[in-house]
């Protein structure tokens, strides 16, 4: 391993990495935390909140074979589920993208305070610390190798 390898994520890690990070979102987003690190938040439309404590909020056209989320202590980003469940990671050149298959819902919800998108800084931190570990891993793979060094000429 050269030197300037040791500094480069592998595919398979980020991809791995992006993975965690939509999985870690699903979970806090069902805990009622989001990655703007508000946490517990009222629903703002009583209307709203009475028709999916009912299991009405879906338009009946699309509740066929859908199972309407019911909890409405807190916000929790899951009505029949589809918006946490179409999320995904996507590894690119720099790291990995989290994609929304309903980014208009994603970002309205965010404009009433309910953000899915960025990380929090828990989830900032947990990245942050696996990268670290990665790091730290290849310098101990690269300090393992023997390093030939020649002075003067051959």
């Amino acid at each position: 391993m050269k030197a300037k390898d040791v500094i480069l994520f592998s595919q398979q890690f980020m991809e791995e990495m992006g993975q965690i990070t939509v999985g870690r979102i699903k979970s806090d987003a069902n805990d009622g935390k989001f990655q703007n690190n508000k946490s517990k938040l009222k629903y703002k439309s009583l209307e709203y909140k009475a028709r999916k404590k009912a299991g009405k909020a879906i338009p009946l056209k699309k509740k066929k074979n859908v199972s309407a989320d019911t909890q409405t202590s807190f916000v929790n980003m899951r009505l029949s589920g589809d918006t946490l469940n179409r999320m995904q990671s996507v590894v690119t050149n720099k790291g990995f993208d989290i994609t929304y298959s309903n980014g208009e819902i994603v970002l309205g919800n965010a404009n009433r305070g309910y953000d899915l998108y960025g990380l929090s800084n828990k989830n900032f931190a947990f990245l942050a610390n696996q990268m670290e570990g990665e790091l730290q891993r290849k310098i101990r793979l690269y300090e393992a190798d023997d390093i030939e060094i020649n002075l003067g000429k051959k």
